[in-house]
């Protein structure tokens, strides 16, 4: 036996295999060796221009954050402190980096939720967020970039201090205009450029131009590189001899003063921009005002009333808004401030403000008047939720019914995001504080249903879903009562209702084909399917999520598609044909790889196939790893699932060594998702069907004409052992009765 170089599992070599136990393990460990450390996961803000300069600094700041697990940048407004920390976490080469941006943040009850959301944790009913977040990065190597921390010092100081002492493979790097003061940090003084100023100005400008007349011009301006890059897009339009003169009279950029000093003068800078201007520039700038979530060319038309695209680029070409990585625009958070103060000044805010209220509220109408979402449409609410957020908070009155509708906005996106407490809370308050004949009453109704299954408040779930369906009929909305009726279906589920879970769904089934809606009918039906499924009905379950198959490959969501997979695999696994369901699990865990929680059956699946085709080592190890990642999680799997892979974990104890099953079940445990993934789909794991030595012992006694209680008594074990191994021998030799299996027991 040898032991696996990279996960540790023992194994048997061979000549291909020296050292790893998979071809996963194999490609793991030439990423750790080609990335100098290990595998490289960034999620970096990402840049369309060159970084310049800062050679000297970058090789010093790399020195301190191999001795430091804490090292923030510190500096002005506009000193450049986040694209150097961006810069340095690129050529730092740690296993994991990813960005916490605080900037867009306003409380402190929001800092614990930025962190979980950069780093891929989800709140827990019932446990503080706070404290999930500390236990899943006790054991995960990262490097967090924490961005804009000024405003909310104490509060990401407190989070600090609790990963740095929980966690000892976190390492932090922050940017903020002033220290943590967190246990253990490095502090390092970002100042403005020097020479690299003027080679900064040049490539943003896009031309070397008069040297000097640059080098005066940057001097001046301190070497600050927002304000060199503001001057180096206005020299396009502007000749550099009027920007020196405007120097004289309107910057004072990001002096050593207090704070209050540093932002007049950086509002200096971005009025000197704006004054430049021309009149329908100046109107959109402003109008762009309250879209703190960025925006589109679609909205951006709807604030200015007419075309935007020339205006746009223009604000774009001066640095007034920048283009993310995804094609939406957005304004740093200063430059938005400015606007919104010219905003006020011209008396536009209540009507900018309007015209944004209704275009949010037509991107969540499809929820009030349709079956199901679109993806098209479940994208666009989370593109807009920082703008439904804002909106929420600052433009739409109290007493406007359409705060409803951006309430449950908020909580769609937020259940998605894994983080639905606060969110929840806002749309209960609002709720009751709606009319009864409201018009997004509905729709509320069905939210706080979700959220009430969520929280397991199983008798809520049930009563506002009653409500919303009664509502809906008293106002004849017949095209969201297929969806309605499903929603009821998962507050009955989850109550534990059988019966009414599956009523509810040939409701939601009946509605929907009265009223041509096959995109809800079929996920519904897959619904159905699976209920039918737990209860034994196999062939009637295998009928409607075939048909619904086709239909929601071609239109629904990945996510929502990997549900349907994954039951297809579960009924094929059923009826014995192994080969089908691995490939369905297979196919499921690839859609569904991007979401952890979603793709732990897929996983789950491929264990159990595993198993049954022979291979219990790698069957344990897989399922361990996920009922490791469902404990803490807190995700628990559903009965009929779970005693699945109950029964298969106690038929691989005993068909292996106990030392075996505990390498396969330890190793299990040491597997993140993404290692379980690969494991998962790394190879076949179909193989000719090999009964254990028990199996083998139960078929023999079974062809003597033994009952599953005699043979459970003669072998000492539990009827539903026995009948677990009766049944699984029965699929993988493609066998219907026992007269069947007995009749291959003589045979072979």
């Amino acid at each position: 036996m040898g032991t696996c170089a990279s996960c540790g599992t023992e194994f048997a070599p061979l000549p291909s295999r020296a050292r790893y136990c998979s071809n996963a393990c194999r490609q793991r460990a030439y990423r750790q060796r080609s990335a100098g450390t290990s595998t490289v996961v960034a999620e970096l803000p990402g840049y369309d221009d060159a970084f310049v300069g800062r050679e000297a600094e970058l090789a010093e700041l790399l020195s301190l954050l191999r001795k430091h697990r804490m090292l923030t940048l510190v500096g002005s407004a506009g000193v450049g402190k986040t694209r150097l920390a961006v810069e340095l976490a690129r050529r730092a080469r740690r296993t994991e980096v990813r960005t916490v941006e605080l900037g867009k943040l306003s409380r402190p009850d929001q800092v614990v939720q930025a962190f979980a959301e950069a780093v891929g944790v989800y709140q827990h009913a019932g446990v503080a967020l706070r404290t999930t977040l500390l236990q899943e990065l006790q054991n995960r190597r990262i490097l967090l970039l924490v961005d804009n921390c000024e405003h909310l010092v104490e509060e990401c100081c407190d989070v600090v201090d609790g990963l740095l002492s929980r966690c000892p493979g976190v390492q932090i790097l922050a940017t903020s205009r002033e220290a943590m003061r967190a246990v253990g940090e490095a502090v390092y003084p970002v100042h403005g450029l020097d020479e690299d100023a003027v080679r900064l100005f040049a490539e943003r400008a896009g031309s070397r131009g008069d040297q000097e007349a640059i080098a005066a011009i940057c001097a001046r301006l301190d070497g600050v590189p927002l304000a060199v890059e503001l001057a180096a897009k206005l020299s396009k339009s502007v000749p550099l001899n009027e920007l020196a003169n405007h120097l004289d009279q309107r910057l004072d950029l990001l002096s050593d003063a207090d704070e209050q000093t540093r932002h007049q003068s950086l509002r200096a800078a971005i009025a000197w921009s704006h004054d430049l201007l021309t009149k329908h520039e100046k109107e959109l700038f402003r109008r762009l005002a309250l879209l703190p979530g960025g925006f589109g060319l679609d909205i951006a038309q709807v604030v200015q009333g007419g075309p935007v695209i020339g205006l746009l680029s223009a604000l774009q070409a001066k640095s007034l808004v920048v283009r993310e990585n995804d094609g939406r625009f957005r304004m740093l958070e200063s430059v938005r401030l400015y606007a919104e103060e010219r905003l006020g000044e011209q008396g536009e805010y209540a009507v900018t403000a309007e015209r944004i209220i209704e275009w949010l509220c037509e991107k969540g109408e499809p929820g009030v008047t349709s079956s199901i979402l679109s993806p098209e449409q479940v994208k666009a609410q989370h593109q807009e939720y920082d703008n439904v957020t804002y909106a929420f908070a600052h433009l739409v009155a109290p007493q406007d019914e359409r705060r409803l509708l951006l309430a449950t906005m908020l909580l769609r996106v937020c259940f998605d995001r894994g983080y639905f407490a606060e969110a929840g809370a806002v749309l209960m308050q609002v709720l009751h504080q709606s009319a009864a004949d409201a018009r997004y009453r509905i729709l509320a109704l069905e939210y706080a249903s979700l959220l009430a299954d969520h929280e397991q408040r199983h008798d809520e779930a049930v009563k506002y879903a009653i409500e919303a369906v009664h509502t809906a009929e008293a106002g004849g909305q017949q095209l969201i009562m297929c969806r309605l009726y499903r929603t009821l279906a998962g507050a009955y589920d989850g109550a534990g209702d059988a019966p009414n879970t599956a009523w509810a769904l040939r409701q939601s089934i009946q509605h929907g084909v009265r009223n041509g809606n096959d995109v809800s009918v079929a996920v519904s039906s897959q619904n159905l399917g699976w209920r039918l499924l737990v209860q034994g009905d196999v062939e009637a379950a295998a009928f409607l999520v075939e048909g619904a198959l086709p239909v929601l490959r071609a239109h629904a969501r990945p996510d929502v598609v990997a549900v349907a997979v994954h039951t297809s695999g579960c009924i094929a696994l059923e009826r014995g044909d192994l080969t089908t369901a691995g490939a369905r699990f297979a196919e499921s865990a690839r859609m569904s790889a991007h979401l952890p929680r979603a793709v732990l059956e897929a996983v789950e699946g491929r264990g159990l196939v595993a198993m049954l085709s022979g291979r219990h080592e790698l069957g344990v190890r897989l399922l361990a790893a996920c009922r490791q990642m469902r404990t803490t999680w807190v995700v628990p799997p559903e009965p009929w699932w779970r005693r699945k892979m109950d029964d298969a974990l106690a038929e691989a104890r005993e068909s292996l060594s106990q030392a075996a099953f505990t390498r396969a079940l330890n190793a299990g445990r040491a597997m993140d998702v993404r290692h379980a993934v690969e494991t998962a789909l790394d190879e076949e794991i179909v193989q000719d069907a090999v009964l254990s030595d028990r199996q083998r012992m139960i078929v023999e006694l079974v062809a003597q004409g033994m009952t599953n209680a005699q043979v459970a008594a003669k072998l000492g074990i539990s009827h539903r052992t026995v009948e677990s191994h009766v049944h699984n021998v029965k699929a993988v030799l493609d066998l219907s009765s026992r007269a069947q299996l007995a009749a291959w027991a003589q045979s072979n």
